[in-house]
């Protein structure tokens, strides 16, 4: 089924037909006008056929092989002739064509823009334009038809880019291999300040652009750049700058989308500002905590420090990020905040201590946890508190955790918590020693320690030569 689209034009289109066809169709003409003429001249009228079925000849040829659908219709719409290109064009065989009529109204010297409806239901856009002449001497439409789909498609393509250029809501700049400016859309103007007229063919760096970070990736460079507006200020941008290539790849000028973020930037960095102020509060906080304990057990005086100066190197060689690591450093600082509900009795005893007064020992992770679990903390300050005398093998209090039950920032305190403990003076024992520690968490690696932690706490000492008494 053919249907007609209604867009036409007046214009003359230079595929029509191919200049070698119509001239072939104006001398077809002339020599038949001719043959009437020279009906008195027997040899002059037969030199004139011959010269015309040539002619004629040499046009079926060419109409036969043209590229373009060539359909001859006479002046009843009956279709006459159809070439392979238009019977592939319309998807139909030529017996189907011949003898029917042809279903389009179209005037003569028009060029006409219609839908076909092939068979299947696939439908494609042609251009189509009528020539009046002769055919086998009688007058008929000589109707050449082109597939424009794919044309019109482009054009469809390359009008939504246009629109896609003039409203996208980022900067779009295109410049040559030089740098020059040569493509600025609206967003690009409202983003620094220029109108394109001011820019077009001028250096990229009118902008005083700065490459702060990046990466290439996939011949695409990704990344922040600073930038200078028409009025001073400056600002910061999210920028993609990609090659554009002609079909022999090679490079031919360079296109660039660029995301103002410069509000987004400053609240960053006062979220940042922010947050620093909050962690420097929270550490005075934590240290004025740690100092509490420590002015009712002298002799555990600087124990909480030097277990979060050992443990934070540990973590360090652990490569634990950067929220791990804060958290815990705090944690370690008052690890042993809970002790406020030992009586200073038993924390200074200094003989051995009874299984009761131990029990009442082993509660101070669980007390330090109820202070701690009331302090608004972005890192789990109080869980770690609570697990730091956690074992690996469920021997540990007040929970009895086991292996993966046990936070990692806690079995790294556990390690630096025994190795310090162990080194240093007690009330009920002088100090053991550094090689005692060691051997203690080596000994019960994988069963009481993080064999991890216990690995990397053994070599700070022995290879890093990392002393207890380094400061935080």
């Amino acid at each position: 089924m053919l249907r007609e689209n209604t867009v036409s034009s007046k214009e003359p289109v230079s595929w029509l037909l191919g200049e070698e066809q119509e001239h072939l169709v104006v001398e077809v003409a002339e020599l038949r006008r001719r043959v009437a003429e020279l009906e008195a001249s027997e040899a002059d009228r037969k030199r004139v056929e011959e010269e015309l079925i040539a002619s004629e000849a040499r046009l079926r040829t060419i109409i036969a092989e043209d590229a373009d659908g060539i359909i001859i219709v006479d002046r009843e719409g009956i279709v006459r002739f159809v070439n392979p290109a238009a019977v592939d064009l319309f998807g139909r065989t030529s017996e189907e064509f011949v003898g029917e009529l042809f279903g389009f109204s179209l005037m003569a010297g028009e060029t006409s823009e219609v839908d076909i409806v092939r068979r299947g239901g696939e439908v494609v856009v042609a251009e189509m334009r009528v020539v009046e002449t002769e055919w086998h001497g009688e007058s008929v439409s000589l109707i050449s038809v082109r597939n424009i789909t794919e044309r019109k498609e482009a054009e469809e393509e390359l009008r939504g880019q246009a629109l896609i250029f003039e409203n996208i809501h980022d900067g779009i700049i295109m410049t040559d291999l030089k740098g020059n400016i040569i493509r600025w859309n609206p967003a690009a103007e409202r983003m620094f300040g220029y109108y394109q007229n001011e820019v077009f063919q001028k250096k990229l760096g009118i902008l005083s652009t700065r490459f702060i970070k990046g990466k290439l990736r996939d011949g695409r460079w990704t990344g922040e750049m600073d930038f200078t507006r028409k009025n001073g200020t400056e600002g910061i941008c999210e920028t993609t700058v990609i090659p554009l290539r002609d079909e022999q790849d090679n490079i031919t000028a360079v296109f660039g989308v660029s995301h103002d973020v410069t509000h987004r930037k400053q609240a960053e960095q006062e979220l940042q500002r922010s947050y620093d102020k909050l962690r420097e509060t929270l550490i005075t906080t934590i240290n004025t905590l740690a100092s509490t304990i420590e002015v009712r057990d002298p002799y555990t005086a600087g124990h909480q420090r030097r277990v979060t100066i050992l443990a934070c190197a540990i973590a360090e060689e652990m490569g634990l990020t950067e929220e791990q690591f804060d958290g815990l450093r705090l944690a370690g600082l008052v690890h042993d905040i809970g002790k406020f509900t030992v009586p200073v009795e038993i924390l200074n005893k200094p003989g051995r201590i009874s299984e009761t007064e131990f029990n009442i020992i082993k509660n101070h992770p669980q007390a330090g946890y109820n202070i701690l679990k009331e302090i608004e903390f972005p890192w789990p300050v109080a869980q770690i508190v609570l697990q730091h005398h956690e074992r690996l093998d469920g021997s540990g209090y007040p929970q009895g955790l086991k292996n993966g039950g046990i936070m990692l920032e806690a079995r790294i305190l556990a390690v630096a918590d025994v190795v310090e403990a162990m080194a240093s003076h007690r009330p009920y024992r002088p100090a053991l020693g550094i090689e005692v520690a060691l051997e203690e968490i080596t000994k019960n690696r994988d069963i009481l320690y993080d064999p991890a932690v216990t690995d990397v706490c053994t070599r700070l000492f022995i290879e890093k030569g990392f002393t207890l008494g380094q400061e935080l």
